[in-house]
């Protein structure tokens, strides 16, 4: 027990520092083990997000599902995208989306060209 609690301090320890280390970036972790998150809980959950800002000043965001970390997204979930948000307003606007995709059901919300035009965010260049 004490080297689960060890493990879980850890992994919200390197979250908090910014490292993310135990969340994939983008991906939702499900099993049964602890800290991680099964999708039956997700239906009924109360899910959240937390914007932060990375080193190089650009915005990401971390959601959580009752309390715990479901996916940590340091740049923008889009391939070829290889930085953060611009702004925390940019973040905060996809994570939104996600939380509502992830309550109508979707799992592994994502983004495309279109839906990032839509909510009028510019890729960092």
């Amino acid at each position: 027990m004490s080297v689960n609690l060890f493990i879980s301090f850890s992994g919200l320890l390197a979250l908090a520092m910014g490292c993310g280390n135990n969340i994939s970036e983008g991906k939702i972790q499900t099993s049964n083990s602890p800290g991680r998150i099964n999708e039956s809980e997700v239906r009924s959950a109360y899910i959240k997000f937390r914007s932060f800002q990375n080193s190089d000043s650009t915005w990401g965001f971390t959601i959580f599902v009752n309390s715990r970390p479901f996916l940590h997204h340091r740049k923008i979930p889009l391939t070829g995208a290889n930085k953060g948000f611009m702004s925390k307003n940019d973040a905060e606007k996809v994570a939104g989306l996600f939380i509502r995709m992830i309550q109508a059901g979707d799992y592994n919300p994502g983004l495309n060209k279109k839906s990032l035009d839509s909510l009028e965010i510019l890729m960092n260049k």
